[in-house]
């Protein structure tokens, strides 16, 4: 696996980004309708662009969000997109809801598939996506079903400031073996994985686009998170 080149120009319209599926969710009675997008080295000045415009703080303002624990999240974030400057068997995939990316997943699909990282944020001020997050990890067991993956890994770090130990023990995962004190090793196997994608098919469906196009996202989609006036606090998690 090699790294592309890195270099953002923010004026290049050369993007491969290609469409993907698309994905419904209902969750009480809400129902919201996504598009997946498959990403690449091409498409990391768009990324790039995105992510300085996710600016956590303002984003969440008046949540009471810890800086710890915004700094762990962008992180995370920031990780993801860097992923997607990698060639194959890294696979990285953006959600986006309406023109807005909202949750970003990024793994290598091999005989095993390995969760480098996955994350979603406000839309708007105050405004949380429901499900964008869950969503991801639907594709990424659906598509480990397609594919033949035998099991999921990942790692996430002991005792950070986002308790993603909990969260990632309620979608199924669970720990390997590992010595190391800082990081917990963590699977999930194909059996379990087909089973808690099953139970998700309930509130979340994926469709593959049959003819899919290969887009400039630069061209169809809005990141200035904080551009618009939102004076209603919705908060969707």
């Amino acid at each position: 696996m090699k790294i592309q080149n890195l270099q953002t120009n923010y004026s290049n319209k050369n993007f491969k980004a290609r469409e993907y599926a698309l994905i419904k969710t209902t969750l009480e009675g809400v129902k919201q309708n996504f598009t997946v997008y498959s990403v690449n080295n091409k498409d990391t000045g768009f990324l790039d662009i995105m992510a300085s415009n996710i600016v956590l703080k303002k984003l969440t303002q008046g949540d009471g969000f810890s800086n710890k624990i915004l700094t762990s999240w962008k992180n995370i974030i920031n990780n993801s997109i860097m992923m997607a400057g990698f060639d194959e068997p890294q696979q990285t995939y953006l959600l986006v809801k309406g023109n807005r990316p909202c949750s970003i997943i990024s793994y290598k699909d091999m005989f095993n598939s390995y969760l480098d990282g996955v994350a979603s944020w406000p839309v708007n001020v105050n405004k949380y996506v429901k499900l964008a997050g869950t969503s991801m990890f639907k594709l990424l067991f659906y598509n480990a079903e397609k594919n033949g993956i035998k099991n999921i890994f990942l790692d996430c770090a002991k005792n950070s400031p986002i308790d993603l130990e909990r969260y990632y023990g309620m979608l199924g995962f669970e720990n390997n073996i590992s010595t190391n004190p800082f990081i917990s090793d963590k699977f999930i196997s194909r059996s379990k994985f087909l089973e808690v994608s099953k139970k998700l098919d309930s509130i979340i469906s994926i469709e593959e686009i049959k003819a899919p196009k290969n887009v400039n996202l630069r061209d169809i989609m809005d990141v200035s998170y904080l551009s618009l006036n939102n004076q209603q606090k919705t908060i969707q998690r």
